[in-house]
């Protein structure tokens, strides 16, 4: 899994818009959040696996992207800012465009499955973005022994 949090990371950086790519952990709770705005966060929300065999494992899960900017500008029809109040949104076109239908070596394509804006009382506003994807899962060692007993019968 964390191999695919950092290619998505990696993916990010190439908007040039998005002044924080991190982890998320919590940072937009804070009264001074430890972001610099426009920011993307990544949390997995969500992962079911489903058995392959030989302790082998698919995984399938919900990559949530949180994207949140500072809410600086008039957005009324009459404001000559109003452009920069829905730079959030032009962030979240470039985000799907870069990310809906990529994948690397290490997961299937990203879809995007939702959107959904998060209320919120401070001054920057907040979509959640949701993308499925699925990976395979090895397990490295086995920990329980197997010793097969051969059953010998001699006629």
């Amino acid at each position: 899994m964390k191999n695919i949090f950092l290619d998505i990371q990696n993916k990010l950086s190439n908007i040039t818009e998005l002044k924080h790519i991190d982890k998320n952990w919590g940072q937009l709770l804070y009264d001074q959040p430890p972001v610099k705005f426009p920011c993307a966060l990544l949390d997995i929300a969500n992962v079911d696996y489903t058995q392959l065999g030989q302790l082998a494992q698919t995984a399938m899960g919900d990559i949530e992207i949180t994207v949140a900017n500072l809410q600086l500008s008039p957005s009324s029809h009459k404001s000559l800012q109003r452009n920069n109040a829905y730079a959030i949104m032009d962030i979240m076109d470039k985000i799907h465009q870069d990310l809906h239908g990529w994948a690397t070596s290490n997961f299937i394509p990203l879809i995007r499955t939702s959107l959904q804006k998060v209320e919120v009382s401070k001054s920057y506003e907040i979509y959640k973005i949701t993308y499925n994807t699925s990976w395979r899962v090895y397990k490295q060692k086995n920990t329980i022994g197997v010793q097969a007993t051969p059953n010998i019968t001699v006629e």
